[in-house]
């Protein structure tokens, strides 16, 4: 069996609320099949209920990142429970900005 393709967007650390609004209205403008391809959008943390709200369902929100340590006090991190919560079920890891200036590695 193979894998579905997928494509995808991530936003870094940009937007706002009003950019989100007129690129989720560009973005539904775009015919694709979701049965043949994933399109994966991964908006900053604080815009994820925003982007789920204004994209059609065709799409698919991310998160940026996931924390390695679960919920708990750790200031600042997103848990797995969190992202589930919100209805997410696709995170990016690994980026390179995250190896570069926070040292991560593929340790977890």
């Amino acid at each position: 069996m193979s894998r579905k393709p997928w494509v995808g967007g991530n936003w870094k650390c940009n937007g706002t609320k009003a950019s989100i609004e007129t690129l989720a209205e560009a973005l539904n403008k775009a015919d694709f099949h979701p049965e043949a391809i994933d399109v994966v959008i991964a908006p900053t943390m604080v815009h994820i209920p925003l982007t789920q709200q204004k994209l059609k369902k065709e799409f698919i929100v991310a998160s940026q990142n996931v924390s390695k340590t679960g919920n708990g006090a750790f200031t600042g991190e997103v848990s797995v429970d969190m992202l589930k919560d919100l209805g997410l079920s696709w995170t990016l890891v690994g980026h390179s900005e995250r190896r570069q200036y926070y040292g991560e590695t593929n340790e977890v």
